[in-house]
């Protein structure tokens, strides 16, 4: 279905819009898998630099602390330039020779928005202090995991860094609300009801764990640790997926694809 009809700017609902949006991620998310898929067997190789690294970093305190975290941003520098190789069309390669050299490619980058978050924290523990903290905690955690979701994307194919970037993900979240959210909410959805972390007494219990699905890798973890061992192959399969899915959909909603009909769809909805 074109996006617009024969030049005319004929303005139709966000659903045909946003379904064909999707459709185009997930078929190019597919085909990118299928030429990508070494990727994938990167994530294990994070985890196995990244625990030892805790283990060493947890006996040398604050350096160890600060070696960990530069630890860290080199790990997701490494996948991110696997995930931008994958998903902005380059050829994909996957050598020694070319891994190495994807710890290094976007590291400053992921340090300076780290350094961003690492502000953001003081600031928020500052404010989280006293009665209903824990409370607070959690709505702040929550706001953070919504405003900042576009994060690992503008860190890829956005231009800003550190603050400005941030920036940017609340800028493109408030934009694209409903389009970009429907779809990770499936995904966040399916990954904690076969991890069985989607059972909840109260409501609002959804909102902190979506929180924290969303708000750190850490959460992501722990729904691969409630997984079966032997369903952690096809989890990370899964999870290589979805950044790609990600990736097309941010790159499609970046470009103003389908954006006039989104806009007057939500017009109709704050009548």
């Amino acid at each position: 279905m074109p996006l617009l009809d024969s030049g005319e700017d004929r303005v139709y609902d966000a659903g045909p819009v946003m379904l064909w949006l999707y459709k185009k991620a997930i078929t190019e998310a597919t085909r990118r898998l299928l030429t990508s898929w070494p990727a994938a067997l990167s994530l294990p190789v994070y985890a196995a630099i990244l625990f030892p690294a805790s283990v060493l970093a947890s006996a040398l305190g604050f350096v160890g602390g600060l070696l960990l975290w530069l630890v860290v941003a080199a790990c997701w520098s490494s996948y991110l330039e696997l995930i931008s190789q994958a998903v902005l069309g380059a050829r994909f390669r996957f050598d020694l020779e070319d891994f190495k050299r994807t710890f290094g490619a976007r590291f400053s980058d992921v340090v300076s928005v780290m350094f961003a978050f690492w502000i953001l924290s003081l600031l928020s523990g500052m404010l989280t202090l006293g009665a209903h903290a824990e409370a607070f905690s959690a709505m702040l955690g929550f706001a953070m995991a919504v405003f900042f979701n576009a994060v690992p994307e503008l860190l890829y194919q956005g231009r800003t860094r550190s603050f400005a970037l941030l920036v940017d993900s609340a800028r493109f979240v408030m934009d694209h609300a409903l389009a970009w959210f429907v779809p990770n909410l499936v995904f966040a959805g399916l990954a904690l009801w076969a991890s069985g972390g989607l059972y909840v007494t109260h409501p609002t219990e959804l909102l902190i764990l979506f929180g924290r699905f969303f708000s750190s890798p850490s959460g992501v973890l722990l729904v691969f640790l409630r997984l079966p061992w032997w369903t952690w192959p096809l989890a990370l399969f899964a999870l290589h997926y979805v950044m790609l899915f990600r990736g097309v959909l941010f790159r499609e909603l970046a470009s103003g694809a389908g954006n006039a009909r989104l806009r007057a769809f939500q017009a109709k909805l704050r009548r």
